[in-house]
Order: structure tokens, then C-alpha cells, then sequence
């Protein structure tokens, strides 16, 4: 075997270190720094990525806590209305109340009015059938000392009695 022979050991191992050296330059000289800038663009990529995110994601919370204030402030408006608008039909009902208790109070004042006019129209009616039918009992009865204006007084001494 060649590689064995001992008179080529020399120049095995020149051409092993010129190989090994130019290799070596090579790599420390276009592969290796290739490499590097290659991994080194990777990681700012990466990194303006991952700053992107933070960027996006803060912007988002930002967004996320206006979005929840106004929100509250127009819960906030919105329960206000809500208060105002109730008392504002309270009163509209309290001022109806008021107003159909006024037109029922009066209707009662009318219609008492309209029985009592009716009532005492009854009972003058009632006195005069009353009046009337003593007269004709009397006469039925041969009472004929009763006259017309005797009963009358009768009545009107009883109405000033009651």
C-alpha cells in the first residue's frame, strides 16, 4: 500500500497541512462568515418579528382598554338615560294620576250633584204621591175634616222636625 510507504510521508504531510491550511483559511475567510451573516440576518428577522408582535400585541391591549372604557362610559351613559328616562315616565304617570284623579273627583262632584237634584226631585215626588194618597184615604175613610191643606201642614211640620 503507497499510503504505508514510509518515503512519502513528507509529502503526504505537506499536502495534508497545505490542504488542511487552505481549507481552513477558506472556511475562516467566505464560509464561515456566510454563515454568520446568514445566521446573524436570521436572528434580527427573528428578533424585528418577535418586536413586530410585542408592537401589535401592545397596540391590541391599547386598543383592548379603550375598547373597555368606552364601553363602561357608555354602559355608564347608557344606565343614566336609563335612570333619567324613569323618572321622567314617573312624573309623566304621577302628573296622568294626578290629572285622572282631578276629572274622577270631579265626575263624582257631578254625579253627587246629579243624585242629590234626582233624589230631592224623588222626594218631592214621592211627597206629593204621599200627600196625594193621604187625601184619597181621608176621602176613602169619610174623613172629610181633612182637607188638602191640613195634610200639607202635616208634611211641612214633619220636614221641619227631621
Amino acid at each position: 500500500m503507497p499510503q504505508l510507504e514510509i518515503s512519502t510521508y513528507i509529502t503526504q504531510i505537506f499536502w495534508l497541512l497545505t490542504t488542511f491550511m487552505s481549507l481552513w483559511f477558506v472556511m475562516d475567510k467566505v464560509v464561515i462568515p456566510r454563515i454568520a451573516e446568514k445566521i446573524e440576518a436570521r436572528k434580527r428577522k427573528y428578533d424585528d418579528f418577535i418586536r413586530k408582535a410585542e408592537e401589535i400585541n401592545q397596540e391590541a391591549l391599547n386598543t383592548l382598554k379603550q375598547y373597555e372604557s368606552k364601553l363602561a362610559m357608555a354602559k355608564s351613559k347608557a344606565s343614566e338615560q336609563i335612570a333619567q328616562n324613569e323618572r321622567i315616565i314617573k312624573e309623566i304617570i304621577a302628573a296622568k294620576e294626578d290629572e285622572i284623579n282631578q276629572q274622577l273627583k270631579q265626575k263624582m262632584a257631578e254625579s253627587e250633584k246629579l243624585l242629590s237634584a234626582e233624589r230631592a226631585e224623588i222626594m218631592e215626588r214621592i211627597e206629593a204621591m204621599s200627600k196625594e194618597t193621604a187625601y184619597m184615604i181621608s176621602n176613602k175613610l169619610d174623613l172629610t175634616f181633612i182637607t188638602k191643606a191640613d195634610i200639607d201642614e202635616a208634611f211641612t211640620e214633619k220636614d221641619k222636625a227631621s
